[in-house]
């Protein structure tokens, strides 16, 4: 039976995400901890599985914002997969609110959203990879440097501001937005005026930008599930920065 976490279920849901994840404990830890926080997490003990909804507003020009969820952390247990439990939930949330919107990282994953409703495609800004780079280039260290003394109050001004200037887009809250900081930082990671950045496995800085900036970027496509029919969102595909993965 599905119903809302608590942070009674906190020790479940931290070995439900370290086993479909691979992430370590402290990891875990800080997403599960901010998940119950910051968003609703749906719960199905039985089937060892969990999503979390973070709210998110879409914004479009002349329009009544709209409100609805962001995805994050759909995880079912090794022992529980296949079983048709993420399934279960995502029909769940999708009854909880306006529209849904996440971001599969991959062909398997966008497939499998595609088979439950997700077929609104939205832009996000590509991430930008470069190397890492080696304790003596200071060009980084700057960049590193200037992260510390940049608020996340100014961050989260220089991105509200880009984004309502846009035609259609999702904004976060500053509470999310924040996370979004933070669980960079977690990983690592440093923040620029216009770029979260974090390093990843493939030993490379992933930058994922948070305004337009002057150049065009190029984009990866998310997808969205509405509830009801809304006009324009599916012929004018609603811009997302800073997808949460």
């Amino acid at each position: 039976m599905i119903r809302t976490a608590t942070v009674n279920d906190k020790a479940a849901l931290r070995e439900i995400w370290s086993a479909a994840f691979g992430d370590d404990r402290s990891y875990a830890d800080f997403v599960i901890e901010n998940c119950l926080s910051l968003g609703s997490v749906l719960y199905h003990p039985e089937g060892m599985s969990c999503l979390t909804l973070f709210p998110l507003v879409l914004h479009r020009k002349g329009k009544n914002p709209l409100k609805g969820s962001y995805v994050y952390g759909v995880a079912t247990h090794p022992d529980k997969q296949k079983r048709g439990y993420s399934s279960l939930l995502l029909y769940h949330a999708s009854k909880l609110a306006k529209f849904l919107v996440l971001y599969p990282a991959t062909e398997p994953l966008r497939s499998f959203y595609l088979k439950r409703g997700f077929t609104i495609p939205l832009r996000i800004p590509a991430p930008i990879q470069r190397p890492l780079p080696t304790l003596s280039d200071s060009s980084n260290n700057a960049n590193i440097s200037e992260s510390k003394t940049l608020s996340t109050d100014l961050l989260f001004s220089a991105y509200q501001e880009d984004a309502l200037r846009q035609k259609s887009v999702f904004l976060w809250s500053e509470q999310l937005f924040d996370f979004a900081y933070r669980e960079c930082a977690f990983r690592g990671g440093h923040a620029n005026k216009d770029h979260f950045c974090y390093p990843d496995e493939d030993h490379t800085w992933v930058c994922k930008p948070f305004v337009s900036g002057e150049k065009t970027h190029p984009f990866v496509e998310g997808l969205a599930r509405f509830h009801g029919w809304f006009p324009g969102v599916q012929h004018t595909p609603p811009l997302f920065y800073l997808p949460l993965d």
